[in-house]
């Protein structure tokens, strides 16, 4: 598949925001200990999204307009039917016969 859902991108800014929460509370209370740790997770889990980015063949894009995430992939799909020549009639009694 050419499109992937964009959700483990959210997932993890998500975990670095709650983690950069926890660590104000252990900053205000001033446990270097947890906080050392925690900044280390915290380096862990940009690294992991870094990386996981670097693995894509391009940079994600953002569709900002109408529909939802299936949608829209499935609209894509159609389309690049279209560029790689593949009979749309075709493609679709295929994706029916395998639904």
């Amino acid at each position: 598949m050419n499109f992937l859902p964009a959700g483990i991108i959210n997932d993890t800014v998500a975990d670095i925001h709650a983690k950069a929460i926890e660590l104000q509370e252990l900053m205000a209370s001033h446990d270097l200990y947890h906080l050392k740790q925690g900044l280390r997770e915290m380096e862990d889990m940009a690294l992991e999204l870094a990386v996981f980015l670097q693995t894509l063949s391009c940079q994600p894009l953002i569709y900002t307009g109408s529909g939802s995430t299936e949608e829209v992939i499935r609209r894509l799909e159609w389309a690049l039917t279209f560029s790689e020549e593949i009979d749309p009639v075709e493609y679709y009694r295929y994706k029916e016969k395998f639904k």
